[in-house]
């Protein structure tokens, strides 16, 4: 019963765009009063002369039904323009019908099968435009043409007149249109496109490439300009591995020029072209020359016969995808009196002219196209389109094998994987059981080779929800042991559409998975609440407690980064910066945002304590969102960078605009060390910085600073400010006092100035805090030139700052330069190396 049936055709149904003709005769029972012979030649002779008719216009008879016939335009293949087409082939019926006849024509998706198990033998038209047709043609009258509004609106240029709406028998009321007149129309972008095409050509020599996607109006455009061409005009229709190119030459060539005699007298060719040009059009049977000479010789006289052209012809070549070579070289020569227009998915040559796809249905679009490719490159172009990207293994797999390069000379591939609108066709023409079938053979090639994920999304597919969501839920739990939950999340939500039955078990965890990047609460009865490692770091009393914690808080980034803050934090007030700087890398960068900019914040100020301000800098030049806290944190940071590294009038500004912003206490601090710097004391940013923990020790540092600027003893004020320090172990306020005091006391106690340079020396070089052991070092060697020692060990370092620098270069008694921004500071070491600078250089010598 499949005798007839397509090889190699492995779709049982699928949907087609389709145009549908129903031609009926009017009263033709009434012929039977003559006798059944003579019945049957008058109707025989009507319906012959009507199929014939529809199948000049590329119409398929599909039925003789009776007195009628039914024809579609799109099935069971396309040619494009079916809706023109089958307009045309309807009035054409009709007005050739001697006999009274009506036609109904309507369009629309119909499912392409064989009914009963395929005995039946050919496939039949399943859908409603076949009934639509089918109804109007009985509501016509005599010599008319009945088509419904969307033919009507699909072949632009057709013009119908209302009928109103008619009652067909199991439609109900129907919207119907009397067809006047079919003609060929663009709409305004086609009709531009023309005017550049008749510019193109108006002399030659021209060429020009016609480029676009399925559905672009390639066609209906060189259709339109074909009506009326600026010279005679050869049409060569789609030429491919299928087509028998030397017949389509031969008719092309007698048909422009009677005989190929002619051509071949005008272009002299000798012997051996000449046979090769025959053989080219099928004359002579094949010469025994190797390919090469024969596809060279071919090339060499098809070049000469178009170069010996006497009067311009426009060469068409229509659909022109997957061009043969020898016809794709012959393309790139110029030829004088050649104009050559060419379509073709892909630019073939220069200049092309682009077009976009045009707004028509999609099967509409893509049959054609598909329509053209041969069986095996076609199932394995839907089945593509149906999985979506797979390996070519298994398309292989489902097809056998096929022809990559075939579907990207076509035009139908965008990188590895269909166009997109190819995607969009297969899945509405193929059949949901043969899509089914599909993706559980592209399951079981993935299961096989140990890809869960695309496997999981094949099943799903295929309708096996249960067995996707357990394997998706499989793969999220695997994500987020590893530290991943945020790839966990669209996993489990993945899993719940795979199968809403499994709501129970997935929801807890989605709700745990979201809640480790602090983006949900935790659930009441998920496994956060069962993990021993969550309950340690919440029942953690000391924050270094929970550095044995961070390997098992890898799945929880939220908790992770919290621990890592906080025991960076305990690690620097423990004067351990460079083991807080390790604690902070790695940092989970699915941590929220705020606990990010918290990172960025502490890991600047860690590498400004190293002297690592370049690296500090990159992490400070720009805000990420983050709340209040997190926010303040990264502008104290930025003050401190501008402040050390001589930026003080940018300090000010950002400061202020900062704290106009957010005048938080925190801030206020590190604002009113700027303004100490500038030897300025704010009273209201010192009472606001007086309400933070860290920001009282630096406020009170301030105000001695203040106070020794007036000339009034800050003893008692620093050894306050050196009291808080230690009370919250703030190493960065503890130095800077020690430094302080150990300068006050210079001039005035000598000997404790050098305990206490002696002091900080011994304790910054223990902790790495490296540029205050390059203050130390500093301050120990300018006490020491003031006794008259040596001090070159001390100050064979290279400074990280351009204060550091300068007062080095003082002590070595050079010029210090570069403290034009470091305010008081400044102003310090260049009173200092103008009151002691010669004193020091007496001494070192």
């Amino acid at each position: 019963m499949a005798c007839g049936r397509a090889l190699g055709v492995l779709l049982p149904a699928e949907r087609r765009f389709v145009s549908v003709v129903f031609f009926d005769l009017v009263g033709s029972s009434q012929r039977f009063r003559e006798g059944l012979e003579a019945a049957y030649q008058a109707l025989q002779g009507v319906l012959e002369e009507a199929a014939r008719i529809a199948r000049e216009h590329g119409g398929f008879v599909h039925r003789f039904l009776g007195d009628g016939v039914l024809v579609l335009f799109g099935a069971p293949r396309a040619r494009g323009r079916e809706p023109w087409r089958a307009l045309e082939a309807a009035l054409g019926m009709v007005r050739a019908s001697p006999l009274p006849a009506r036609v109904g024509v309507a369009s629309g998706e119909v499912l392409w099968t064989p009914l009963g198990d395929g005995q039946a033998g050919d496939p039949t038209a399943l859908g409603p435009p076949v009934v639509l047709a089918e109804r109007l043609s009985k509501l016509g009258r005599p010599g008319e043409v009945l088509t419904d509004r969307l033919t009507l609106e699909l072949a632009r240029g057709a013009r119908g007149e209302a009928v109103g709406p008619l009652e067909a028998r199991g439609l109900g009321p129907v919207e119907a249109y009397r067809l006047l007149e079919v003609r060929l129309e663009l709409d305004p972008e086609g009709e531009a496109l023309l005017a550049r095409l008749r510019h193109t050509f108006r002399a030659p020599p021209a060429r020009l490439n016609l480029v676009g996607p399925p559905g672009s109006g390639k066609s209906l455009l060189l259709d339109k300009f074909l009506e009326d061409p600026p010279f005679p005009a050869v049409v060569l229709e789609r030429m491919g591995p299928e087509t028998p190119l030397r017949v389509t030459l031969l008719e092309a060539v007698e048909k422009a020029f009677g005989s190929p005699e002619v051509l071949l007298a005008q272009a002299g060719l000798p012997p051996k072209l000449e046979t090769a040009w025959r053989y080219s059009l099928g004359l002579l049977p094949r010469p025994s020359w190797s390919r090469e000479a024969l596809e060279g010789a071919i090339l060499e006289a098809w070049r000469r016969v178009l170069l010996s052209l006497k009067a311009p012809l426009l060469l068409v070549l229509k659909d022109l995808h997957a061009p043969d070579l020898t016809l794709e070289r012959l393309l790139l020569h110029p030829f004088p009196n050649l104009l050559l227009l060419l379509e073709s998915r892909r630019p073939l040559f220069s200049p092309h002219l682009g077009l976009k796809r045009s707004e028509v249905p999609l099967l509409l679009a893509l049959q054609p196209a598909l329509d053209a490719l041969p069986s095996r490159e076609r199932q394995a172009l839907l089945a593509w389109g149906v999985l979506g990207e797979v390996p070519e293994e298994a398309l292989t797999g489902l097809v056998g094998a096929f022809s990559r390069e075939r579907l990207f000379r076509e035009g139908l591939l965008e990188g590895n994987r269909p166009l997109e609108e190819v995607g969009e066709a297969a899945l509405r023409l193929v059949p949901a059981e043969t899509q089914r079938a599909w993706h559980l053979e592209a399951a079981r090639l993935y299961q096989k080779r140990g890809q869960l994920l695309p496997m999981a999304r094949h099943l799903h597919r295929a309708g096996e929800g249960r067995q996707a969501a357990l394997t998706l839920r499989l793969l999220a739990q695997k994500a987020w042991r590893e530290g991943h939950p945020e790839e966990a999340i669209p996993l489990y939500q993945e899993a719940l559409r795979a199968d809403p039955a499994l709501e129970e078990a997935l929801k807890p965890e989605l709700q745990d998975a979201l809640a480790s990047l602090g983006l949900a609460l935790e659930a009441e009865a998920g496994p956060r609440r069962e993990d021993p490692v969550l309950t340690a770091f919440r029942e953690a009393k000391d924050p270094l407690d929970l550095l044995p914690l961070l390997p098992g808080l890898r799945p929880y980034p939220l908790e992770e980064a919290k621990a890592r803050l906080q025991a960076a934090g305990a690690l620097w007030r423990r004067f351990r910066p460079l083991k807080a700087l390790e604690v902070l890398t790695p940092f989970p960068p699915q941590a929220p945002k705020s606990l990010l900019l918290h990172r960025r914040s502490l890991e600047a100020g860690l590498l400004m304590d190293l002297g690592r301000h370049a690296e500090a800098e990159a992490l400070l030049l720009e805000a990420e969102p983050g709340d209040l806290e997190a926010q303040v944190r990264y502008q104290a940071t930025r003050i401190r960078l501008l402040l050390e590294t001589g930026r003080l009038q940018e300090a000010l500004a950002e400061g202020e605009a900062a704290y106009r912003k957010a005048p938080h206490p925190w801030l206020a601090a590190a604002l009113l060390a700027a303004w100490a710097v500038r030897g300025r004391f704010r009273e209201d940013l010192f009472q606001e910085a007086l309400k933070h923990k860290d920001g009282r020790g630096l406020a009170l540092l301030a105000m001695a600073h203040h106070r020794w600027l007036r000339g009034e003893n800050p003893v008692n004020l620093l050894k306050e400010a050196l009291k808080e320090a230690r009370r919250l172990s703030n190493p960065y306020v503890h130095h800077l006092t020690l430094t302080s005091l150990a300068l006050y006391l210079w001039p005035r106690a000598p000997k404790k100035a050098q305990v206490l340079s002696q002091h900080l020396l011994y304790q910054t070089h223990r902790t790495g805090f490296a540029v205050h052991l390059e203050v130390a070092r500093l301050l120990r060697a300018q006490l020491l030139l003031e006794a008259g020692e040596k001090v070159e060990h001390l100050l064979g370092f290279t400074p990280s700052l351009p204060l550091t620098r300068a007062w080095k270069a003082a002590l070595l008694g050079e010029e210090p330069e570069g403290l034009q921004g470091y305010g008081m500071l400044g102003r310090w070491v260049r009173r200092l190396w103008r009151s002691r600078g010669i004193t020091w250089i007496r001494s070192r010598w």
